[in-house]
């Protein structure tokens, strides 16, 4: 079985990162088993892309003209085909894949973005949140009934949320994405102990400077949150991402007027001594104003720890993981806020979601399970 994995805008260094670590995953399932998978890889920079191998998998460069890459999967002779489809791929001409003469298979690798999230995000941040607005506002059952028009026999919502949202055009199927081991790697408490935050009591962020992860709206809930808090104490792990924009950040953080109740860490973390800092969190905050992919890793790696998470409700995501999350309702800085304050001040409502969080994890899918779970939708061309 020969299989190819569509992508876009996957480098080097993006590969830990959802949703492509989804499809390489669920590739190394895929050679494991005896069959060839490669990951098609559409760039927005066309001439920049360049083949590479990441564990073994390649990532190979194709047109993202969908009749250029029909004609390029044909002379290729794949057998399977899985494509990234967006919700707002519903918008565009699909004709093009029309023309590709193997078994069609698509998966939505975004999930569903929530009106209210991607227009706050228009208001705050303008154009960079224009391609969550077309989300949002895509008719969610458009893209199976154009993808069923030009021969796609199947769909994959990475959660239920997803599936159920995409109506029945198309055999529609949730696998979730997996999760690693990182229950079973043994922490490094180097760090921890070095910035004095053994045995303290803290709320935790963690990530990249992208508008989209909430760091800036964070930053002044929890300003609100000091104001009625004496003991508030915020640990900021910015993680340093390539070509990342971070002035927003920055100024964010010069304008609090409780600046020094947070701790900005800059430290190259190993995953164990990461693990440390979730293990340790009264909780952790992941205020995504909008879900880039689902289900960014983080959330099962915090969860795994017993470590509740504090977070927006965001469709697929937040749908699955709720019993492990203090949610703070609509993307907001005051109901963010209410939620840190609320969450600080229960900590039985907190240790409460500490075990649910560990029930979730324990029941989830590991990625072998998940690349099973694709493979045997191939199975299935009844």
């Amino acid at each position: 079985m020969k299989v190819a994995l569509h992508t876009v805008d996957l480098f080097p260094g993006r590969e830990r990162l959802m949703p492509f670590r989804t499809i390489l995953e669920v590739a190394k399932v895929m050679v494991a088993n005896g069959w060839e998978a490669d990951i098609l890889n559409s760039s927005v920079s066309e001439a920049d892309a360049k083949d590479f191998e990441w564990q073994g998998i390649r990532i190979v460069q194709c047109p993202r003209n969908f009749r250029e890459l029909s004609e390029w999967v044909n002379d290729r002779h794949y057998d399977v085909f899985f494509f990234a489809a967006t919700i707002r791929e519903g918008l565009k001409d699909l004709s093009g894949l029309g023309l590709m003469n193997c078994r069609k298979i698509a998966y939505i690798p975004s999930g569903i973005t929530p009106k209210w999230n991607a227009l706050w995000m228009m208001r705050q941040y303008g154009m960079y949140a224009k391609a969550w607005v077309l989300e949002a506002l895509a008719p969610k059952t458009l893209l199976a009934k154009k993808l069923k028009k030009v021969g796609f026999s199947d769909i994959i919502g990475l959660t239920e949320y997803t599936s159920q949202s995409v109506g029945k055009a198309l055999r529609t199927h949730t696998i979730y994405p997996g999760k690693d081991d990182f229950e079973k790697i043994q922490s490094d408490n180097t760090y921890l102990q070095k910035h004095g935050l053994q045995g303290k009591k803290f709320y935790l962020f963690t990530g990249g400077p992208a508008p989209s992860r909430g760091g800036v709206e964070l930053l002044q809930a929890f300003d609100r949150f000091t104001d009625n808090t004496d003991d508030a104490l915020l640990v900021f792990l910015v993680r340093q991402d390539v070509g990342g924009e971070y002035n927003r950040l920055t100024h964010g953080l010069e304008e609090l007027k409780n600046r020094n109740k947070v701790m900005v860490l800059k430290d190259r973390l190993s995953v164990a001594q990461l693990k440390a800092y979730f293990e340790a969190a009264y909780a952790v905050v992941l205020p995504f104003l909008c879900i880039p992919a689902e289900i960014p890793l983080t959330y099962y790696e915090v969860l795994s720890c017993g470590t509740p998470v504090v977070s927006f409700a965001n469709a697929g995501t937040t749908a699955y993981l709720h019993q492990g999350l203090k949610l703070a309702g609509k993307v907001g800085v005051g109901n963010l806020s209410h939620a840190l304050i609320d969450l600080w001040a229960n900590k039985n409502e907190r240790d409460v979601l500490a075990v649910k969080a560990l029930g979730i994890m324990e029941k989830h899918l590991t990625w072998e399970e998940v690349g099973k779970e694709w493979m045997k939708i191939i199975g299935n061309d009844k």
